[in-house]
């Protein structure tokens, strides 16, 4: 006995029974030929021919593309033909073979979709829609959601035509494309049908090689608005972090999948660039309080399809269904999830739909990074918390917010959602990150924000690394842990373990443009500024609207042979924030280590003027002074941000803006006071 997911194809003779009773002669022969026909272009479309019965055939495929271009050859074959013309149906489900016949409820679905084609057409169900929308031979012509007798739900119909592409021009099932437009009835038709997409057809008496690293594309939601997309990239980013936590498995982040949207690049082109075995792709559909996700796992490495599904859950229950999700994709790839790991999967309890609508929002626009974007997620995790106070993820939400304070861009004026105090800052970083550590203490993200917040508020550097080395034990495949280590690792001075943590940050999240940027930023504290400077401009060429592309490393250019370049980049930035003190204090130190004085004070005074508004950090205040050679300012400017813990502070050590200070005994006393261990 096999069981497989496979296409299946079922044919009839149109008007057999008439044909039969005016000249039986005349219907054994219209049989053989119907016969004849079919086991031929069956073969010739690498297909299984299964058996005939009176005046039907019913065959197998390994894929959905396989089977539709097999029926649409048999119909060209047939054209103009009056004597001999055939009602052709193709459904990909999971069947059962044994002794050469084929059972399973994919069978009668496929034997039901065949009835409702019409003579001389082909019909075929959503799934194989799904599968072929994307070939260019093919036209599919939406006849909506039908009743099949036996079946239990509804089944969407499409009526195929096209001409059929020869067997050797066959290859893979291609990605259905992201954000295309089509009509909601017709993703509703296309997507609520049960069962997998693909066939792992024929596997090898020996096993493949197991896969150790995938990529999951951005699952597809033609249906979203586009302020409706945070929903597939929620889902997305969900999957990915489940998957992250297994053992064994290498999973590239959302960020660098991102740019894989939409693409006409081959998955095992993709696979390459990413540097992974295996691709999961699949699709998303939300209708009211439910929601479907149906995926598919290739082996990229020999372009095989392995494995589909599709799960549908109320919209509360979505975070166990994508732990189910990531746990059976897991077996799939032949790792072993431990019953210890298991039992600890964060997230698998289930929210009300208004809670984890609201969440999903406010990782979307979390993810975003703007000044604007941020308080929008802010307040989404505030309604999340609102409507489930018991429920870690508004809490973990909010301290990521919090906890990220030291890598924003920008500055936002006082709020009470966003204080200008950075104490507060922390304080409240703090607060909402141990409240998520007590309500899941599995969870890697809220340890995360425990040890930033231990690093850049407490100044807890043992805490820290012992917060960080437990977000890795829970998330050891989240690249912002990672980085975010290494940024405490690059602070003492430990560049070969940092380096060692970023380059983990970026071959699990290649294309992240903050994580870039973040090893720029450390070439740029060893010294390499050759290394940093092509990781700045490869972080421009990823996304050159990220905020922070301004940031760090920028700074170091200015004066040298690279100063135009740098300031470009900088006045690029405060077009973008025209208020934003950090920026304007950049910019007023490109030119003053420019030797245009006048025009670097009208900038600083530009930026302190915002101080009634927001934070204006006095350590970027001291930079300027420090371009001006006003080196006693400067000292006296950093001597009050000590008590404030101003971030900036902890990069005294490591940032080339400082070296003029470097032999001033008073510098080095501010360096022993902040008490960085190396330093």
């Amino acid at each position: 006995m096999e069981r497989r997911l496979a296409a299946i194809m079922f044919t009839d003779i149109v008007g057999y029974t008439a044909v039969m009773g005016r000249d039986e002669g005349a219907g054994r022969r219209t049989r053989a030929r119907h016969e004849s026909l079919v086991r031929e272009q069956v073969g010739r479309y690498q297909g299984q021919w299964i058996e005939e019965k009176g005046d039907e055939s019913l065959s197998v495929f390994p894929s959905a593309v396989q089977a539709t271009n097999c029926a649409l050859a048999i119909q060209d074959k047939l054209a103009g033909n009056a004597e001999l013309r055939l009602r052709i149906g193709v459904h990909l489900g999971d069947v059962t073979i044994e002794h050469g016949r084929v059972y399973g409820d994919g069978v009668n679905v496929a034997s039901r979709i065949r009835a409702l084609a019409e003579p001389g057409g082909v019909a075929v169900s959503g799934p194989v829609y799904d599968s072929i929308k994307n070939q260019p031979n093919i036209a599919a012509v939406p006849q909506g959601e039908q009743t099949l007798k036996n079946v239990t739900a509804p089944i969407a119909m499409w009526s195929v035509t096209g001409t059929p592409h020869a067997p050797a021009e066959i290859s893979r099932v291609p990605a259905p494309p992201r954000r295309r437009a089509l009509p909601l009835a017709a993703v509703l038709a296309a997507t609520l049908v049960a069962g997998a997409v693909f066939v792992w057809w024929n596997r090898p008496t020996v096993g493949p090689t197991p896969i150790r690293s995938l990529a999951v594309l951005p699952l597809h939601d033609p249906s979203a608005a586009e302020d409706g997309a945070y929903f597939s990239f929620s889902m997305t980013e969900a999957l990915i972090s489940e998957l992250a936590r297994l053992p064994g498995l290498r999973v590239i982040s959302r960020t660098s999948v991102t740019p894989y949207e939409g693409t006409t690049l081959s998955l095992r082109q993709i696979a390459a660039e990413l540097g992974v075995d295996g691709i999961i792709e699949g699709s998303i559909l939300r209708s009211g309080p439910r929601v479907r996700i149906t995926t598919q796992l290739i082996d990229a490495r020999s372009d095989t399809h392995l494995w589909a599904e599709s799960y549908e859950r109320d919209l509360g229950d979505v975070l166990a269904l994508q732990a189910e999700v990531a746990s059976e994709i897991a077996r799939q790839v032949q790792i072993k999830v431990s019953p210890a790991l298991q039992v600890s999967t964060p997230g698998t309890r289930s929210m009300s739909p208004g809670a984890y609508e609201a969440y999903l929002k406010g990782y979307y626009f979390q993810m975003k990074r703007t000044r604007e974007d941020t308080l929008r997620a802010m307040r989404y995790f505030h309604e999340v918390i609102r409507l489930e106070p018991d429920h870690p993820l508004g809490y973990s939400g909010l301290a990521d917010e919090y906890s990220c304070v030291p890598t924003h861009s920008w500055s936002i004026a006082e709020s009470e959602l966003w204080p200008s105090v950075p104490l507060e800052m922390i304080a409240r970083a703090r607060q909402n990150a141990q409240k998520a550590v007590e309500l899941d203490p599995t969870s890697g993200p809220a340890h995360n924000s425990v040890a930033l917040v231990r690093v850049f508020g407490d100044w807890d550097w043992a805490g820290g690394e012992a917060a960080f080395r437990r977000a890795l034990e829970l998330s050891p495949s989240r690249a912002w842990t990672h980085s975010s280590y290494s940024y405490l690792l690059g602070i003492q001075h430990r560049f070969d373990e940092a380096m060692a943590h970023m380059q983990d940050a970026l071959r699990l999240d290649p294309l992240r443009v903050d994580t870039t940027m973040d090893m720029a930023a450390l070439h740029a504290w060893t010294g390499d500024t050759e290394e940093a400077y092509r990781l700045w401009k490869q972080a421009e060429e990823i996304d050159p609207t990220y905020p922070g592309l301004h940031q760090d490393v920028v700074t170091g250019f200015c004066g040298t042979e690279r100063h135009a370049e740098a300031l470009a980049t900088l006045e690029g930035a405060n077009s973008k924030y025209p208020e934003d003190p950090l920026v304007l204090a950049e910019i007023a130190y490109c030119h003053a280590v420019a030797g245009e004085a006048g025009r670097a004070r009208e900038l600083l005074a530009e930026a302190e003027g915002l101080a009634g508004t927001m934070y204006v950090s006095p350590v970027s205040s001291a930079m300027v002074h420090v371009g001006l050679g006003e080196h006693d300012r400067a000292l006296a400017l950093l001597e009050g941000a000590l008590p404030e813990r101003d971030f900036r502070m902890l990069y005294l050590g490591l940032e080339s803006t400082w070296d003029p200070l470097r032999s001033d005994p008073r510098f080095v006393e501010l360096l022993d006071r902040i008490g960085i261990p190396g330093l």
